[in-house]
């Protein structure tokens, strides 16, 4: 390992997709393209269960306005997908989102982890703009320092 290593907090992977009409006409796809975006998963993904995890969340909170529990997304997968699914994977995908700043679990249940200046408390876009967009826009200030800073070491 570098020793630079020690001296990561956080880690986000924010890719540049195409956005063809295409992609918003269901569910599923739209999903795809969020998760492949935000480095949910990666490119060459041939499991779904991260997909199954987000979809039947998301169906909670936004279509039934119910703060699931992990046992609640667990039931919901069992019964939407027939599929067992230990609670152990199923928080391994929620801390995924809750790393992004896009969640948030209290008492066992999962919220979005609103903007506090936003109206609409379930709002995901908001909260990203909120929680997620600064800290990477931080973050590519200060390698926009650090590169100018090695161009400079290696210029003398």
């Amino acid at each position: 390992m570098i020793p630079e290593a020690e001296l990561i907090r956080k880690e986000f992977i924010i890719r540049e997709l195409d956005t063809p009409p295409s992609i918003s006409m269901t569910k599923k796809s739209l999903l795809r393209w969020v998760c492949l975006s935000l480095g949910l998963i990666s490119k060459n993904e041939t499991r779904d269960k991260g997909f199954l995890v987000f979809d039947s969340l998301f169906n909670f909170i936004f279509s039934k306005k119910i703060n699931p529990t992990t046992l609640d997304l667990q039931a919901s997968i069992k019964e939407k997908y027939n599929i067992e699914m230990s609670e152990k994977l199923i928080r391994y995908h929620l801390n995924r989102i809750i790393d992004l700043g896009l969640l948030k679990r209290e008492n066992n249940k999962y919220y979005i982890n609103s903007s506090p200046v936003s109206e609409n408390r379930n709002s995901i876009s908001e909260s990203f703009s909120e929680w997620t967009k600064p800290l990477v826009e931080k973050e590519i200030k200060k390698i926009t320092v650090k590169l100018s800073e090695l161009e400079k070491a290696y210029s003398q």
